[in-house]
């Protein structure tokens, strides 16, 4: 199908008349590759250390705090004062230590600790990276055949820095599941569905705030006032349930827990809030992001280098789709170009994961084009079978 600018356009985000099971039977395939590779790796690479890096301390202590003492105050299970362990967590109206970090992850994490103990969460870690993979191939292939979706899919894991998540425990990896879920509902025209699930993923991350936005505006221009507004009310939920948390915890619906760190200065101790850390010279952090050694994109991502043209083969393909991925991709980069802490990272640059999910459709576009000079176009029109898109040429 082709929309009013002549573009191909998307159809519920799936190709019309592909066989459904063979989606799935590839997605389970994605899954089961992106699984096997972390996994075996975490496997080979476990040892208690990991609850003692970085972050993942206190995420371990959220769930523990939650299964343990039925609630979110975690000093029973910190050791050390303010000056210990104030910039990990937001001092609560009454005193508490709140987890500064969302509690969406250490909530979903409970089961697999109360099953497995202590490696439950390595396990789930690697089980969030899985399902990214098999959401990326569903987000892809709404664009492009079914292998290329796949390569593309399974590209975005191994082929970036994602294969070095194989051993760690972030909020950004989950934060990335659910938004790569709610794009994946907004452009199949599930205007509610996408609000409620970019929704949660503001719970999963405060800064998926801004994705929100740039979802709502594309339900506007794309489906009018009707899209608009299913897709702020599935989002009402989810950020009805933030405010009221920071209402009970802080004392103001837009206080957020990263407004209520403390840090030592001279020998005193002070509230500090994240919001004053965007500061850094843009341009020096863009070229941090994409060129530091063991930060930045093309370093550590050379499988990105593949989006480049497939941006434009998407841009002539479905215009509208192929803008909205851009400009949240450019968004994104800026920001935490401008982010004093954003290479705090022990490889790649986890405030980025966001631009592997937009990546993974115009890299599926760069695949299918390679495969069909490769083959002289014959595997290309093999492949095109069954598809919505067509280009045309």
């Amino acid at each position: 199908m082709r929309d009013g600018s002549g573009a191909d356009s998307v159809r519920n985000g799936v190709p019309e008349g592909a066989p459904v099971s063979r989606d799935r039977s590839l997605a389970l395939a994605v899954f089961l590759a992106a699984f096997g590779l972390l996994g075996t790796q975490a496997a080979l690479r476990y040892s208690p250390a990991m609850y003692y890096e970085g972050d993942c301390p206190y995420y371990i202590s959220t769930t523990l705090s939650i299964g343990n003492d039925f609630d979110i105050d975690l000093r029973n299970q910190l050791r050390g004062g303010l000056e210990v362990h104030g910039k990990q967590i937001a001092l609560g109206r009454g005193g508490q230590w709140y987890p500064k970090h969302p509690l969406l992850m250490p909530v979903l994490a409970l089961p697999f600790y109360a099953l497995f103990g202590m490696p439950g969460f390595a396990l789930f870690g690697v089980l969030v990276a899985g399902m990214l993979a098999a959401v990326l191939y569903f987000l892809a292939r709404g664009f492009a055949p079914p292998l290329p979706a796949a390569a593309a899919a399974f590209l975005m894991i191994a082929g970036t820095f994602l294969r070095r998540y194989d051993y760690n425990l972030t909020p950004d990896l989950l934060s990335a599941l659910v938004a790569a879920c709610g794009l994946l509902a907004v452009l199949r025209g599930r205007n509610a569905a996408g609000g409620i699930l970019l929704g949660t993923a503001v719970l999963a991350k405060p800064t998926n705030l801004f994705l929100l936005a740039f979802a709502w505006t594309y339900a506007l221009v794309c489906r009018g006032r009707r899209g608009l507004v299913g897709s702020i009310v599935g989002s009402a939920g989810p950020l009805a349930v933030l405010l009221l948390l920071n209402q009970a915890q802080f004392g103001s619906p837009f206080t957020s827990s990263y407004d209520r760190n403390v840090l030592s200065r001279d020998g005193e101790l002070a509230m500090v809030s994240h919001r004053g850390q965007f500061d850094k010279n843009p341009m020096r952090g863009l070229s941090g992001e994409l060129l530091d050694r063991d930060h930045g994109l093309l370093p550590t991502s050379p499988a990105l280098f593949l989006a480049l043209p497939g941006f434009a083969l998407m841009y002539r393909r479905h215009r509208r789709e192929a803008m909205l991925l851009l400009l949240l991709g450019e968004f994104y980069l800026l920001l935490f170009a401008t982010y004093r802490y954003w290479n705090t990272t022990a490889y790649g640059n986890r405030f980025l994961i966001l631009l592997l999910v937009l990546a993974a459709p115009p890299t599926a576009l760069a695949v299918e084009w390679i495969a069909g000079r490769v083959t002289g176009g014959r595997t290309l029109l093999r492949l095109r079978t069954g598809t919505a898109a067509q280009s045309g040429s």
